[in-house]
């Protein structure tokens, strides 16, 4: 599992007049479960893309445990990232035409890194989610199973983060309750941290921790560290 400091932290854009995110600092524990919220234009998703390494930090620090990904080049990035995060996002991602197992393992055989092991893995991984036929074609399933298979495809690797951004945001009230749970349930169950940005309350209150982001900025964070 991974912790995250982010300090003295700007991101700006061309054109804008303020900076879309501005964090002094931010401490997050190894193995903490916390829920990022706020209104649409609050800086979530650059918030995402920041401590993803999908976006470059320009300004400021954002490090996890001993890595500081601030300074690493794109292709660096991308390579921390595959190793040590799982994204779970709202549009699953998944490819057509492939079985629930292949899809989960897909990420695995592009990188050349495929073995028996993973493959034991994720058929057990997709038993935890509930999906009793790995072999499902990804066309015929649910959304709520389809988001079943990205959760079980984001924890192959064992990363040392869980990033979700909005997870149950497409799904009915039913199956979105039901995958805040299992989310949560696996990421406690590997000892994984879990960061979910979220509009959905309900899920937010299942995690141990819940920061409000306004204008780019944090507005409340239960932990206090503002």
């Amino acid at each position: 599992m991974l912790s995250l400091t982010i300090s003295d932290l700007t991101v700006s854009f061309a054109g804008l007049a303020t900076p879309v995110l501005r964090i002094n600092e931010l401490k997050v524990s190894a193995g903490e479960t916390m829920a990022i919220t706020g209104a649409s234009g609050s800086g979530k998703s650059t918030f995402v893309n920041i401590i993803t390494g999908l976006e470059r930090v320009r300004q400021g620090h954002v490090t996890w445990s001993d890595q500081e990904i601030s300074g690493l080049t794109e292709t660096r990035r991308d390579r921390w990232r595959g190793e040590n995060v799982g994204l779970v996002m709202q549009e699953f991602h998944l490819l057509p035409g492939l079985s629930a197992i292949e899809n989960v393992l897909l990420p695995v055989r592009l990188s050349r890194a495929m073995s028996n092991v993973y493959a034991k893995r994720a058929a057990s991984l997709l038993e935890k989610t509930g999906l009793g036929r790995p072999d499902q074609k990804i066309d015929t399933m649910s959304r709520g199973e389809m988001q079943r298979v990205a959760i079980a495809r984001a924890l192959l690797r064992k990363p040392g983060v869980i990033v979700a951004d909005e997870p149950t945001a497409s799904l009915d009230p039913d199956n979105g309750e039901a995958i805040g749970r299992l989310l949560v349930d696996l990421a406690q169950a590997e000892g994984t941290t879990l960061i979910v940005i979220t509009h959905d309350r309900l899920l937010a209150q299942r995690l141990e921790r819940r920061i409000e982001l306004s204008n780019g900025r944090i507005l409340t964070d239960t932990a206090g560290n503002l």
